[in-house]
Formats: structure tokens, C-alpha cells, sequence
């Protein structure tokens, strides 16, 4: 992924959505964006700073959360409605169960063959043995009786 180069417009519109901590910020963006700091200490100082108060007064914000009631409450809405939980792709598990089946069968069909070669590489073996002791020449008796 390659970045646009870093401008003092770019730095101000980062700063402006990812805050005044350079290590909030994504790492590609962040990496040219203290070289460009360190090169316009100034204007990064400046941009910085108004990001990091921005960032202070949406910290005083409070956060909300939803009350276990009222989750409850919407939950029993939409079952009454005849509303039902759906999964995100509902061919997703059919697409698992034929993709790990396809996964059994090539194991399978690697350990069948690797049975199989391994046999006829011992066979071959024990042929070329026996073919070898066939050929070799036979000692003679003087040789015995000397």
C-alpha cells in the first residue's frame, strides 16, 4: 500500500481524524508523518495540539450504553414481530462442510498414496536384491579347496 506524500494539508486533515498521538495513527501514516514533523516542527506542533484538545473534549463526553432492559425489550419486539436471527452468509456453513469434506478426502487420498508407493518402492527393492545375488558369480570350488 503506498501513501500520497505528506503535505502540511495531509498532516492537519490526519491529525484531524485520527487525533494528536502519532501512535494512534495508522503505521504507514504515521512513519511519514513524523519524518514530516521532524522536518516542519512548527506546523506539526501546531496541528497537533489542536488535535489533542479536540481529542480532550470528546473525552468529556459521556459514553452511553444500552440497559439490559431495553435490549431485552427490542429483542422481544422483533421475536414477536416474527423477526429471527440470520446468520451473515447463510451458505457459510454448507461452504465449510464441502470445503473441510474436500480436505478429509485429499488427506486421505495422500496417505492411500503414499501406502501405496512406499510398498512398491520396498518390492522393487527386494527384486533388485534378489536379481543382484543372481548375477553375482559364483565361487568356485578350487577356490573352496585351496
Amino acid at each position: 500500500m503506498t501513501t500520497r506524500p505528506m503535505t502540511e494539508a495531509r498532516f492537519v486533515a490526519l491529525a484531524d481524524a485520527w487525533g494528536g498521538d502519532l501512535q494512534r495513527w495508522p503505521a504507514a501514516e504515521a512513519a511519514s508523518a513524523q519524518l514530516w514533523a521532524d522536518a516542519h516542527p512548527d506546523a506539526a506542533a501546531r496541528a497537533l495540539f489542536e488535535a489533542r484538545q479536540t481529542d480532550a473534549v470528546l473525552d468529556l463526553v459521556p459514553r452511553l450504553s444500552v440497559s439490559t432492559a431495553l435490549r431485552d425489550r427490542v429483542i422481544a419486539s422483533a421475536a414477536g414481530a416474527g423477526l429471527r436471527a440470520r446468520t451473515a452468509w447463510p451458505g457459510l456453513r454448507r461452504l465449510l462442510w464441502i470445503g473441510g469434506a474436500g480436505w478429509v478426502a485429499a488427506a486421505c487420498a495422500g496417505v492411500l498414496f503414499g501406502v501405496t508407493l512406499g510398498r512398491d518402492l520396498a518390492i522393487e527393492q527386494q527384486v533388485e536384491q534378489v536379481l543382484d545375488e543372481a548375477v553375482a558369480t559364483p565361487l568356485d570350488d578350487t577356490e573352496w579347496l585351496s
